[in-house]
């Protein structure tokens, strides 16, 4: 316990340890709340349904992860999927004619509903190996299980290298690192969309929107939690 806490703090400056202080405090009274609660049946009943792993919390300081770049990432925690369902209502993509990349995928909850959904690629990228291993196992069961036609696709390498596949795109974030490795994914989307792709990206717990520059994206849509962008 004392040795986790000292490699989550390890390198970190004085005000990076108050601020991720403040977070968790943050995270833990969000996590007392009904709501929180509902959610957290909710995400259960996935696992249950599907014979997955995806509930299960993991902080960065347990994983084998490069610690330079891990200081510049979130624990993981599974999205519900409801800001995936309207985003892609939102921006009335067909999934079909459309691939979806889920950057920071975790043990890829997300990336198999957009699976589900139809989307010509689904593809998660995540930087942890044992989080990557887990997502895999997952999305096998969830095909044995008849929850897509096809598994999803996970990466295992830094989101912020990540190239998208050709053709329209549609992007996944959900608070998954903070500002640099941020920078440098929409800067790769961007690059993406000036070779004439359209872009799209529903960021979920948006903390840093000042990175999506008002010349260079359109707000499409908004909800309580999640902003749905596009690339102009």
């Amino acid at each position: 316990m004392i040795g986790a806490v000292r490699a989550r703090l390890a390198g970190r400056t004085a005000g990076e340890v108050a601020g991720l202080v403040a977070k968790n405090i943050a995270y833990g009274l969000r996590r007392l709340s009904p709501g929180a609660a509902a959610a957290r049946r909710r995400s259960m009943a996935f696992d249950l349904r599907w014979g997955t792993d995806t509930t299960t919390l993991a902080n960065l300081s347990e994983l084998s992860v490069d610690r330079a770049r891990a200081r510049h990432g979130v624990r993981y925690q599974p999205s519900n999927g409801e800001a995936l369902r309207w985003a892609v209502a939102a921006a009335g993509v067909e999934p079909a004619g459309c691939s979806f990349v889920d950057y920071g995928c975790g043990k890829g909850r997300i990336v198999m509903m957009a699976s589900a959904l139809g989307f010509a690629r689904s593809v998660g990228v995540e930087f942890a190996p044992e989080l990557c291993a887990v997502a895999r196992a997952n999305a096998r069961r969830f095909v044995e299980r008849g929850g897509a036609a096809h598994a999803p696709e996970i990466v295992e390498g830094d989101a912020g290298a990540y190239l998208p596949p050709a053709g329209p795109a549609f992007a996944y974030l959900y608070n998954p690192f903070g500002p640099v490795v941020l920078a440098e994914v929409v800067a790769k989307l961007e690059a993406h969309a000036a070779s004439g792709a359209p872009v799209w990206v529903a960021y979920v717990d948006p903390r840093h929107p000042e990175l999506f520059a008002a010349e260079r994206w359109a707000i499409a849509a908004r909800q309580d939690g999640a902003v749905l962008l596009r690339a102009r």
